[in-house]
């Protein structure tokens, strides 16, 4: 990512406020654009933490915990005994992502596997050879993608899903400030954008999201949208780049 590479460039950040929103920013300001924070979904905590608190009650009997993102990161700390995770987990952990990685460092954790490929689809290959009987903790957003779940019970593996937070829509978004390119995150990042303030505003900007199903359903909406190559926000930047540099390519 070369210094500048978005120079001028107005960015609509929609991420959600909260673990990596200011990350993000902060490396849209280093490549020269000019970030708008403008979150169209909130974090809320899960209609009941009993999920989560008996599984880290019963922590040690799992062979694996799986972090799909910063934020579920933050709140499963959050309900342990001292905030951190503890020095004497049995547990391996993997992290989808460096930005995740990095988080479980800085609470005390230690990263055994960050796949390559950062999608779920990365995830079940990356862990494919997992034996039957293996004990798997995976929190993650209520309503939040199964593949990864399904895949590992049909290996035989003993998963226990725990929602950690949800999403809710923003209802009080107000009319956007100028902007030259949109970053969606998540599904219902672009849902809730677009069931408040409809396509009109998006129709002749850069659009950018994170994995196939975020693309998915900005086709559904009839958008054309670039599709980082990877989660991290480096990514993005080069994706914005690419736009700048061809804009036909949207």
């Amino acid at each position: 990512m070369s210094r500048g590479s978005l120079a001028g460039l107005r960015i609509l950040l929609t991420r959600p406020e909260g673990e990596g929103a200011d990350e993000w920013a902060a490396a849209f300001e280093r490549a020269g654009a000019k970030p708008i924070a403008y979150p169209t979904v909130a974090i809320l905590p899960p209609e009941s933490w009993q999920a989560v608190d008996d599984a880290i009650a019963n922590l040690r009997v799992y062979d694996w915990v799986i972090f799909t993102s910063q934020t579920a990161v933050g709140l499963f700390a959050r309900r342990l005994p001292t905030g951190l995770f503890p020095s004497d987990l049995r547990a391996s952990i993997v992290a989808v992502g460096k930005s995740t990685a990095q988080s479980i460092a800085r609470l005390g954790g230690n990263v055994a596997l960050v796949p390559a490929d950062s999608r779920q689809e990365g995830l079940v290959e990356a862990l494919r050879l997992l034996p039957a009987g293996t004990r798997v903790l995976l929190p993650l957003a209520s309503g939040g993608r199964t593949l990864l779940a399904q895949s590992l019970k049909a290996a035989g593996c003993l998963v226990d899903v725990v929602a950690v937070y949800r999403t809710v829509p923003k209802l009080d978004l107000a009319t956007p400030p100028d902007f030259d390119a949109a970053v969606f995150a998540s599904p219902s990042a672009l849902r809730a954008f677009v069931n408040r303030l409809g396509t009109s505003s998006l129709s002749d900007k850069s659009i950018v999201v994170i994995g196939p199903t975020t693309a998915k359903e900005a086709e559904t909406r009839g958008l054309r949208v670039v599709v980082a190559d990877s989660p991290g926000v480096d990514a993005l930047v080069r994706a914005i780049s690419q736009t700048r540099s061809n804009p036909g390519g949207t």
